[in-house]
């Protein structure tokens, strides 16, 4: 493997890290298939923030493997061996690890533990029970049935439910290996999924140059300890707001996870009325217990390379920095968005007019260079707030421009 020295480190965007902590720091590269191999080797000896760091770095690490056709089964097995008995763990797992289907996992139990009864149920979210192999909700035998039932389970979230006799898996274990081989083997084939659903996603999404926008809720975590199981419906609601207005004006989301939701749009002056339309129908709406939800909102435009999982690229994550540098109800547009929306205007009838005011030029996270800032201000949104939350450089110019 070649040496990664910090000067060709520091040049490598984010994107090539299977893990960046919340302050920046970047480990395990995976810019090439050596420094991949070398992550999967060194995945297990990282210390992560938390579990939901661990999984998408998991899931960057899985993605980048299949880019250049590694089979991580020694990956695979190192995770395993955290969680049960490792002779029995490998075992299982070179029989699971790469199923394709619930189907042929039932049958590789059934092979492996010697119980030709091994039924496999997995857990739905639509109907909140539990599918057999032919689609149709599976009926859980009662108690004195003489069946049992091993419930797996995924941070507290069911999964699959094996069915089988209370033999089988008597052994604590090789019930835990099980459990452990189980669990993987259906992560695999779900990450699958979602690598092949990106894939076909990515297809759809428009070649750059581009405008992105991406947005997040202010004091997020604050709301949810104040709401506690009524945060989950808030942010279906926040969802609906942004998905709708994206939709509307014809851009495409990319992704949402947590509290953040990034979308792209071809036109700068789309991605602006969507920005606008959030931020008005977010403020204009009440929410549970009173709360007050504040959307940080950045737009920045630029030209990402579009590979078969999506956009990477410096443009990518500009977008992320514009947004984080605001405060809740404010829509932040760098200096390249600031000139796409102009040439749009150009080409464009005029329409009524929205001020930029100038905030100056600030140094955004993770980014070499200072970049003029620029705040939205129109009718519905508010317009006073604090000083940006990135150093701030120089100034820049005032500018009026129609949207």
């Amino acid at each position: 493997m070649a040496e990664l020295d910090n000067v060709r480190r520091a040049k490598l965007p984010d994107s090539a890290f299977a893990y960046v902590d919340s302050k920046g720091r970047r480990r395990l590269p995976i810019n090439d298939e050596s420094h991949v191999r070398n992550a999967l080797a060194r995945f297990n000896q990282v210390r992560f923030e938390d579990e939901a760091a661990r999984e998408r770095s998991r899931k960057r690490l899985l993605t980048a493997a299949k880019r250049y056709g590694i089979v991580p089964v020694g990956f695979f097995a190192g995770q395993l061996r955290v969680h049960g008995n490792q002779a029995t763990a490998g075992r299982l797992l070179l029989e699971l690890g790469q199923v394709g289907s619930l189907e042929v996992l039932q049958e590789r139990l059934r092979s492996e533990l010697r119980d030709p009864t091994v039924e496999a149920v997995e857990w739905s979210e639509s109907i909140g029970g539990y599918l057999g192999l032919d689609g149709g909700p599976a009926v859980m035998p009662a108690g004195g049935s003489g069946r049992a039932v091993t419930l797996i389970d995924r941070r507290g979230r069911p999964m699959i439910a094996l069915v089988h006799d209370p033999a089988t898996l008597r052994d604590p274990e090789l019930r835990r290996s099980v459990t452990s081989a189980v669990r993987m083997a259906v992560e695999n084939r779900q990450l699958q999924a979602t690598v092949d659903a990106d894939a076909r996603d990515a297809r759809s999404l428009p070649p750059g140059p581009v405008t992105f926008l991406m947005t997040d809720i202010e004091d997020s975590t604050g709301i949810l300890q104040r709401l506690g199981d009524e945060y989950g419906r808030l942010l279906t609601e926040i969802r609906g707001i942004q998905r709708t207005a994206v939709r509307q004006l014809g851009g495409h989301e990319i992704d949402a996870r947590a509290d953040e939701y990034f979308a792209v749009f071809e036109l700068a002056a789309d991605a602006l009325k969507a920005a606008v339309a959030i931020q008005r129908r977010t403020g204009g709406r009440s929410w549970p217990d009173g709360v007050d939800v504040r959307l940080r909102i950045g737009l920045h435009h630029g030209k990402p390379t579009l590979t078969d999982t999506g956009y990477v690229g410096i443009a990518v994550h500009t977008a992320a920095r514009v947004c984080a540098a605001g405060h809740g109800g404010q829509i932040l547009v760098s200096r390249a968005a600031h000139d796409a929306l102009t040439a749009d205007d150009i080409a464009r009838p005029r329409r009524p007019k929205t001020r930029y005011r100038p905030l100056g030029s600030y140094l955004l996270q993770g980014l070499r260079r200072p970049d003029p800032l620029f705040q939205v201000e129109a009718t519905g949104l508010a317009t006073d707030f604090p000083g940006l939350r990135s150093p701030r450089v120089d100034e820049a110019e005032t500018t009026d421009r129609p949207v």
